[in-house]
């Protein structure tokens, strides 16, 4: 299917309706899906841009189109604004927040599957003192806005907004503030209604820095566990805390991820390219095979990744030249990639030390000794290759945290946990081959690709033990600071420039012609303000208004 002369790069800008057209599933993904309908708690771990909140998505979709069999009812709460609201001042205002979302989502699904609740009095309830059921969902709304504007309000007073909005204090809103009143009518409503369960999917549940919400997030995951509640959560590798969450026993733990090695990744990753563009679009890639297959591989299985690098090679979509392919494998995966990463010292000053040094780890130790590796092998014509490094179990606690930061960032990724080598414990780590390509100085990426892939090998890797003298410098990553001024970041990240976000230059350029420059232009304005824009109809205005939103929320929550 053809979506103008772009590509889509997030799930949030497609359309329910373009879903299926557009996704391609692995056998992971399928399995991914059937643990995502699954009665158990589920924890979908992927770096950014892995597909995440797509097979969020789809199941909710496949699930959707069973429930009339099923009874079984999917719903999708989006929790990206999370890092607007100030839990700083009391974390209640987080819980009330995290309560009221699921609240909302869960009466609009009802009601798209006809399932009016003010017909059976249940949310009368637990919210008797609003005199018509169908004003609650405007008041829930108002409340999150509230909410999610706390963090710019110094005397911002939650239980002076709750009055105001609901008519009563906030200590007789219990739905929204403790979980035992929200099982109790999520049963309510189940039996009533004849489900036999609500499957909450929970996207962005953790895509910022902050532990506190992290932490009172998993409680509320954990404390929702019943017999009509199903738990799912997208999560990001390396950056969660989950408290007293126990990941591997209170959830299961499914990556999303798509292993470059596997006899189909060439044919499901070509799939995702040619679901997005015309025939004459797609014919010009699959002319240029070797350049098409180049970029798939640099992408590591990331869909974004592998759409956005060869957006730049193919000039927008109208030619794939050798040329081309080799300067944007250099420049996106040496450049632009790891801007991306350090771009999270600007907005998690805490992180800084930690996001610095392991750019530098990976930059000057294990790139520069996997090169040196791979460069013997052919010089001695054994030709193993290598993209793998491991750090020791045991390493000091600081060096892993870095490496975790480098794993949200998907510059590197997990390979395998807790491998033996000789005596020791290590873990085996991947580096994004794009980064590996790139890093190469004597081959050119489109040349060099297929020599490592084909000659790639698990037993060849660089080995970082439990002191290694390549952990320079780390006594001076011991002082920092984890908790940030969160309003302080906010207020500078939205003085930014839309130039920085990922959008295409005609969709910047949209906006900067109706007077939307910074970030926070994009956030107080409304999608009938692009329409002021020469030739932007209403249908255009939404699509871009909606991307440009999107992209505005990722950036800002790193």
């Amino acid at each position: 299917m053809r979506f103008d002369d772009e590509f889509i790069f997030r799930t949030e800008d497609i359309s329910p309706q373009d879903l299926i057209d557009i996704f391609v599933a692995t056998k992971t993904d399928r399995d991914n899906l059937n643990y995502i309908k699954s009665k158990s708690p589920l924890l979908l771990e992927g770096s950014r841009g892995t597909g995440k909140t797509m097979l969020l998505r789809v199941a909710e979709k496949e699930m959707d189109e069973d429930f009339n069999s099923s009874r079984e009812l999917a719903v999708f709460v989006n929790f990206s604004k999370a890092i607007f609201v100030d839990a700083y001042k009391d974390i209640v205002y987080f819980r009330n927040w995290m309560f009221s979302k699921i609240l909302f989502a869960l009466k609009r699904k009802l009601e798209k599957k006809g399932i009016i609740l003010s017909t059976t009095g249940i949310l009368g309830n637990y919210f008797g003192f609003i005199d018509k059921e169908e004003n609650i969902l405007q008041k829930l709304d108002d409340f999150i806005y509230a909410l999610e504007n706390s963090w710019s309000n110094k005397n911002f007073d939650i239980s002076e907004k709750a009055s105001e909005i609901f008519g009563v204090d906030l200590k007789r809103i219990g739905i929204i503030r403790d979980v035992d009143y929200f099982k109790a009518l999520i049963e309510d409503i189940c039996e009533t209604c004849n489900i036999k369960r609500i499957v909450l999917l929970f996207d962005e549940a953790c895509h910022n820095f902050i532990p506190l919400q992290q932490r009172e997030f998993f409680t509320m995951f954990r404390d929702l566990r019943c017999p009509f509640i199903s738990c799912k959560a997208a999560v990001y590798p390396g950056i969660t805390s989950y408290g007293t969450f126990q990941a591997f026993h209170d959830a299961m733990v499914k990556k999303v991820e798509r292993d470059i090695t596997s006899h189909d990744y060439i044919e499901k990753m070509r799939e995702i390219v040619k679901n997005q563009v015309g025939d004459d679009t797609y014919s010009i890639f699959e002319k240029n095979g070797e350049n098409f297959d180049a970029l798939i591989y640099a992408a590591s299985g990331n869909p974004r990744l592998l759409l956005k690098s060869l957006f730049m090679a193919s000039e927008d979509l109208k030619s794939l030249k050798t040329g081309n392919v080799n300067t944007t494998i250099k420049n996106f995966y040496r450049t632009n990639i790891w801007n991306e990463h350090t771009k999270l010292s600007d907005i998690y000053i805490g992180h800084k030390k930690l996001i610095d040094w392991g750019r530098w780890f990976v930059e000057n130790k294990v790139l520069q000794e996997t090169i040196n590796k791979n460069d013997k092998r052919i010089s001695e014509e054994k030709y193993q290759q290598t993209i793998f490094f491991t750090i020791h179990r045991d390493a000091p606690a600081i060096v892993k945290q870095s490496i975790r930061i480098l794993e949200y960032s998907g510059i590197i990724s997990l390979h395998t946990e807790g491998t033996k080598v000789r005596t020791e414990v290590f873990d085996r780590y991947q580096v994004n081959f794009g980064v590996v390509l790139a890093s190469e100085t004597k081959n050119t990426p489109v040349n060099r690709y297929k020599e490592i892939i084909s000659n790639l090998s698990i037993k060849l890797y660089s080995e970082y033990g439990i002191n290694s003298p390549s952990y320079e410098n780390i006594d001076e990553l011991k002082s920092i600071e984890i908790d940030a001024d969160i309003k302080h970041i906010l207020e500078n990240l939205l003085q930014e420039p839309i130039d920085k976000l990922d959008i295409t230059t005609f969709q910047c350029d949209t906006l900067k012609n109706v007077g939307f420059t910074k970030l926070q232009d994009i956030l107080r304005a409304k999608e009938e303000d692009l329409q002021q824009a020469y030739g932007i109809g209403p249908k255009k205005a939404r699509k871009i208004y909606n991307i440009a939103f999107n992209a505005t929320i990722e950036y800002i929550s790193g």
